[in-house]
């Protein structure tokens, strides 16, 4: 069984890509790009499924720069669709949001959404991570930014659906391997 490596925790969008294109592999997840990318480095996973472009919010340039300078190399990549939705806890309602969490290109995915409503934001390392962040604060005000699955996974309440301003949002993974 090969290990493959991504950034996030389940229900991450990484998270999800990996399992569409490994659904038999073990799943390992890291706290970063960084981590997971030196995990296939230093052969304690065999594959990493790593962000590199999203079509509307551009290249992801952790990620870029890890490639550019590394040794891995790119074996497949993987065009993911995406659609973002406002999560919160069950019994919120939408009018009761104030700030959204969610991770940079989300963010960037969701601006026109999240300006024409007036909320602050909060920066998270992935939507599923966001999600966890609104379940651990208990606070009504506070959204994440994430996919359907990530809210059924976590048990949070679909607020609003396909908030992302691109009907044709995709993130492209990379499958990266050692040479």
């Amino acid at each position: 069984m090969y290990k493959i490596a991504y950034s996030g925790i389940e229900g991450c969008f990484a998270y999800m890509a990996a399992r569409r294109l490994f659904p038999d592999e073990l799943h390992v997840p890291f706290e970063n790009f960084k981590k997971a990318y030196e995990a296939v480095v230093r052969a304690e996973c065999d594959r990493a499924v790593l962000p590199i472009t999203n079509s509307y919010a551009g290249e992801v340039k952790e990620v870029q720069e890890l490639l550019k300078k590394g040794d891995l190399r790119i074996v497949d990549t993987y065009p993911f669709p995406v659609v973002q939705n406002l999560v919160g806890l069950r019994g919120s309602r939408i009018g009761d949001v104030k700030t959204v969490i969610s991770q940079t290109k989300a963010l960037e995915q969701c601006e026109p959404y999240i300006r024409s409503h007036g909320y602050r934001t909060v920066t998270s390392t992935n939507t599923a991570v966001a999600a966890q962040e609104v379940i651990d604060r208990q606070d009504m005000s506070f959204a994440a930014i994430a996919s359907l699955e990530t809210a059924a996974r976590y048990g949070l309440k679909v607020l609003d659906e396909k908030i992302n301003e691109a009907d044709d949002n995709i993130t492209t993974f990379a499958v990266v391997s050692r040479a």
